[in-house]
């Protein structure tokens, strides 16, 4: 088969290679990859900015069917489509485990960064954090949109599980890329007053938040959602929530944030940050970061997505592995929600 690995250092350091087929060990299911999507992650890998066990094949936000298992896979057998929560090796001792944030285990292993993962035509995954896509998602599309199961997981977490959202709260969502859009319509989904904060180049974005239904109102400077929050709330927003991961976007959630008020941080820096922690000091804010998904979260996912939660809107590219620079490079130049890598070209349904 055909894998995308990262294999040195440097940018220079990913490619294509031909690998053996996975097998599935006791316990796992050997996956056709229908979808591979491409998370920020993957670029901070690529720079080098996060850990990776070398070489591996990338990708972990994926969507696929099930050709093969081994053992005992509970009710997923072949034919099945599916997607699964990345870090999906661990201990299955420690008390994160056994509470499902397997994410946070001392000894967890992730499909895309220390195994191999999903930017492949198989991936090999462990039916235990595997997850059977609603009987609803019938045409290709919706299937591939699954591949964006992953990511939305990763804001559920966030929104649903690290936080107390009440109705009527008052929050901005600081970068309309696509955590900033799920986030949006998850904060809506909890009955909270959502502000939409971009730049003046992010009016496509916006305006899609508005063609959702996920906002109350959109902004796109710092002038403008001042005056957006302070109109709704003397006191300031109840809850911030920075998507970006860009110094800048932090800065203005803390000059509109509340008093006691949280922070929701969903971006991921990838490197060191030139920032002023005083700033969470002066008004007792709760900096509240969501590192990736949890058990639970993907529980719920799931259930969103067959209520009627659609995540095609944000699929904006499809190409076949072969174009995976055309599509990173198309992530880190900011022209689409979500990229998808396509490794098997001729998909034939089992």
């Amino acid at each position: 088969m055909k894998g995308l690995v990262k294999y040195a250092l440097g940018m220079d350091g990913v490619g294509l290679q031909e690998l053996p087929d996975p097998v599935p060990k006791e316990g796992e299911c050997k996956v056709k990859v229908l979808a591979a999507s491409i998370c920020g992650s993957d670029i901070h890998a690529m720079r080098d900015e996060r850990s990776v066990t070398m070489p591996v094949v990338m990708g972990h936000e994926y969507v696929g069917q099930i050709v093969e298992t081994c053992g005992d896979t509970g009710e997923l057998k072949v034919g099945d489509w599916v997607t699964t929560l990345p870090a999906c090796y661990s201990c299955g001792e420690c008390e994160l485990c056994l509470a499902g944030v397997v994410t946070l285990c001392r000894e967890r292993k992730s499909i895309g960064s220390h195994r191999n993962g999903a930017m492949a035509n198989f991936v090999v995954v462990p039916a235990k954090y595997t997850y059977k896509i609603p009987a609803n998602a019938r045409t290709r599309e919706q299937k591939i949109s699954y591949a964006l199961a992953e990511p939305f997981a990763c804001v559920v977490r966030g929104v649903y599980e690290r936080l107390d959202v009440k109705a009527g709260d008052t929050v901005v969502v600081s970068g309309p890329g696509v955590m900033g859009q799920m986030a949006s319509i998850l904060f809506k989904s909890r009955g909270a007053y959502v502000i939409l904060s971009g730049l003046p180049a992010d009016a496509d974005k916006l305006e899609l938040a508005q063609k959702l239904g996920s906002v109350d109102e959109t902004v796109t400077s710092a002038e403008e959602l001042k005056t957006a929050v302070y109109r709704r709330s003397p006191y300031g927003a109840d809850i911030t929530c920075d998507c970006t991961g860009v110094t800048p976007s932090l800065d203005t959630c803390m000059q509109v944030i509340r008093p006691m008020g949280f922070h929701l941080q969903l971006g991921m820096f990838g490197g060191k940050v030139p920032f002023r922690l005083d700033s969470f000091f002066d008004r007792e804010v709760t900096y509240v970061p969501s590192n990736s998904s949890s058990v639970s979260a993907w529980k719920i996912t799931m259930e969103l997505l067959e209520k009627g939660v659609s995540l095609e809107p944000f699929v904006t590219l499809q190409l076949p592995l072969e174009q995976w620079h055309e599509a990173f490079d198309a992530v880190l130049e900011k022209k689409v929600y979500k990229a998808v890598l396509l490794p098997n070209n001729t998909f034939e349904e089992v």
